[in-house]
């Protein structure tokens, strides 16, 4: 479990230097959209 945990954590601390596909970046920006509405937050 922590090794799971471990490497999601490298994954993303990758993924935030490198730049975004825009079709990750849709996807990320659809989520992120949803959890605010969700919470009802505003950006």
């Amino acid at each position: 479990m922590l090794e799971s945990l471990f490497w999601l954590l490298v994954g993303i601390v990758i993924g935030w230097n490198l730049p975004q596909p825009d079709w990750a970046r849709d996807i990320q920006d659809r989520v992120v959209k949803f959890f605010r509405e969700l919470t009802g937050k505003r950006g």
